[in-house]
Order: C-alpha cells, then structure tokens, then sequence
C-alpha cells in the first residue's frame, strides 16, 4: 500500500509540474456559460465553447455554438497581417478575407482595455491547473462588472494582439465573468495543452464548400434578415 501511496503522489507531482510549465506555442480550450432570464441566451450557452491555439506567428480561434452545430472560426498570420474568417451558421457557410485595417482595428480596440478601472487582487483561483491571479474591472462603456484570472505562464510571443492583453492585464486570462443587467457570462479554460494543431489547421486558404464573402455583404444580410422576422 505505502508503494501505490508512493506512486500516487509522484504521478500528481508530474501532472502538476506539466500543468504549470511555461507555454509559448499552445493549445486552450473554454467552456462558456450564461445565465440569463432570457430563453435564447440560455440556448446558446449549452454546449458552448472556445477554442484558442497558438503556433509561432499564427493564431487560430474556433467558437462552437450549441454542440458545434454552428460555428465560428477565424484564422491568422501575423507575421503577413492576413487571414480568414469560416462561419457555419444557420446552414450556411461563408468565408471573409481578413487585411491588414482589419489587424490595425484590433488592436486599436485592445488599447482601450487599459482605460477600463481595473484592480489586480491578491485572491487567486486555480484554472486548469494554472494559478490564476483576480482582477476587478469596471466596463466603462457598458457598465458591466467584470472579473479577469491571469497567468503569467502563458504567453504566446508570435502573437502581438495576445502581447498586447497580457502588457495590461499582467497576464494571459484564463477566466472571464462578466455581469450585467442580472445576466452572467462566463468564460473558464477547461484544459491547457503545449501540444497544437498541425500546420493545415492554419490555412488561410478558403475550403472546399465555403461561400467568400465581405463584411458589407455579411451586414447586408443580417439587416435582412432582422427586418423579415420583425
């Protein structure tokens, strides 16, 4: 019994030590709730989930909605300032070039996180297998309140808009709650992983099905169809 005791402590010991390593390149994926008084928010959350991967110069992030039956994936070299974003919503599938405005925009708008009341903390909450640092924030825009959990662990170095969040957050966030208007939304890494996608998984080539599309005409069509179910 002391030699299975023994052994028992070892192994956690590993898998504590692989969880806190330090990661560059990676793979994270987020389990995404909300509660909501509202029928349609509470349909969407089921089965929700984020997916992040990082791999030198490239990103990609993939958002599955209600078990994957609609998703939303976008696809970027940041080295290039390109890439691509898939949508399979609703039965259709659309594809959008993504430039180098598009870039520019993004990180415009990750500048302001810093202008938002924020207080790091000293309580601290373990997400998958990662000590996470509290943070308090205040959206100054919206009013909601919002609490952030960063890691100093994770850092992916090839990704400038990642860079950018961790330079003010003082770390990569792992956990998101966001409150407003008696609604909860929150965004928790279920697993962390050093391993990533092969190098297809990075394309930024539009696949075989997938309608290409702009942002005017993806506009268009959600006005249209806003006004026809009104």
């Amino acid at each position: 019994m002391r030699f299975f005791t023994i052994l028992s402590l070892l192994v956690i010991g590993v898998m504590s030590i692989h969880a806190q390593s330090n990661i560059s390149d990676g793979y994270i994926k987020y389990t995404v709730s909300i509660d909501s008084d509202e029928p349609a928010a509470a349909f969407l959350s089921m089965g929700t989930t984020l997916e992040l991967a990082f791999k030198g110069n490239k990103t990609k992030g993939v958002a599955n909605v209600a078990n994957g039956t609609n998703s939303v994936s976008a696809i970027v070299d940041h080295s290039k300032k390109v890439g691509l974003t898939l949508m399979d919503v609703l039965g259709e599938k659309k594809a959008m070039k993504l430039t180098k405005d598009d870039f520019d925009k993004a990180a415009s708008e990750l500048e302001k996180v810093s202008e938002n009341p924020m207080r790091w903390t000293d309580d601290t909450k373990t997400i998958a297998g990662y000590s996470c640092q509290k943070v308090l924030m205040k959206d100054k825009e919206s009013g909601a309140s919002i609490i952030v959990y960063v890691t100093k662990k994770i850092n992916p170095k090839g990704d400038p808009l990642a860079q950018n969040l961790i330079r003010q957050l003082k770390g990569f966030p792992l956990g998101i709650v966001v409150r407003l208007d008696g609604n909860t939304v929150r965004v928790m890494a279920e697993k962390v992983s050093s391993r990533t996608p092969s190098d297809g998984a990075f394309s930024t080539s539009v696949p075989n099905g997938y309608e290409l599309t702009t942002r005017e005409k993806l506009e268009k069509n959600a006005k249209e169809r806003i006004e026809k179910n009104r």
